[in-house]
């Protein structure tokens, strides 16, 4: 082969005349594709990627949502509120402590 022709095949590897007379060769050999082609039956594989796949999506769509999430700032508000929740609960119960001794020491009297 030149180095014209080898020049050539570089550049275009899927050149139209070949690939017209390729096409041309099949369809003149009566050559049914589907026989010599491989069924695309989904394999226990395939299925075992598929839901990989799956489980992958997921996680990326609740990592986006955390983050979200995050950036709005609502995880901390809600954290603060919490805080408050429990430091007024925590005086409450101190509150119904204090009282319940009293009230015990005064029976006893």
């Amino acid at each position: 082969m030149s180095s014209k022709a080898q020049a050539k095949a570089k550049a275009n590897p899927l050149a139209l005349e070949d690939t017209l007379r390729d096409l041309a060769l099949l369809r003149a050999s009566d050559i049914d594709l589907s026989s010599v082609l491989t069924p695309t039956e989904p394999s226990a594989e395939h299925a075992t990627v598929d839901a990989t796949l799956e489980r992958s999506r997921e996680f990326v769509r609740l990592a986006r949502s955390a983050i979200r999430l995050r950036d709005r700032g609502d995880v901390e508000t809600q954290g603060d509120r919490v805080e408050e929740l429990r430091n007024k609960l925590t005086e409450v119960l101190t509150g119904l402590d204090s009282d319940s001794g009293s009230e015990v020491s005064a029976a006893t009297r």
